[in-house]
């Protein structure tokens, strides 16, 4: 805080040496403490090794990076995953629920409240980093045994561009 208001102070003296035909307005805020990275906690018992599909900065091709989740809830911890990697600034997922039955699974999305867009309402290249890359991970690692994926919001199915 006393170093905030020094700065404060500064660039109060360079600023009123200066000559403006209009009045400045500075804002200060608090600077954020920052954490230290939490380590990834390691998976006790046993694990499969998965490939987590992410979209490539252009927007062109998937690439895949291998990656290990546990084997008791391997579905599950590949989404989380993908959705790690899938999360832009404009859309959050705040959680999710799947469900797997006959080589479906169908995710239900729960978006962060008063995000700045719906799933409904992502760009074409928005939509492929979040449902391609979940929709790759799961059918393209056939240890988890799943041929196709349904997105829903809320309960409400999405179908995505």
């Amino acid at each position: 805080m006393t170093r905030n208001l020094f700065l404060l102070g500064t660039v109060f003296l360079i600023l009123s040496s200066c000559r403006s035909p209009e009045p400045i307005k500075i804002e200060v805020s608090p600077s954020p403490v920052v954490a230290s990275p939490a380590e990834k906690p390691a998976i006790k018992g046993k694990t499969l090794t998965v490939n987590i599909f992410e979209l490539d900065s252009q927007c062109n091709k998937f690439k895949a990076t291998k990656s290990t989740v546990p084997a008791n809830q391997p579905v599950t911890q590949a989404i989380a995953q993908t959705l790690q990697r899938a999360n832009s600034e404009s859309l959050d997922v705040a959680g999710y629920r799947v469900k797997v039955k006959s080589g479906t699974a169908t995710i239900d999305f729960r978006p962060v409240p008063n995000a700045r867009k719906s799933l409904t309402t992502l760009a074409n290249c928005e939509q492929l980093a979040l449902f391609g890359s979940v929709r790759r991970t799961l059918t393209q690692n056939p240890t988890l045994k799943i041929k196709s994926v349904r997105f829903t919001d809320r309960g409400q199915p999405i179908k995505p561009q």
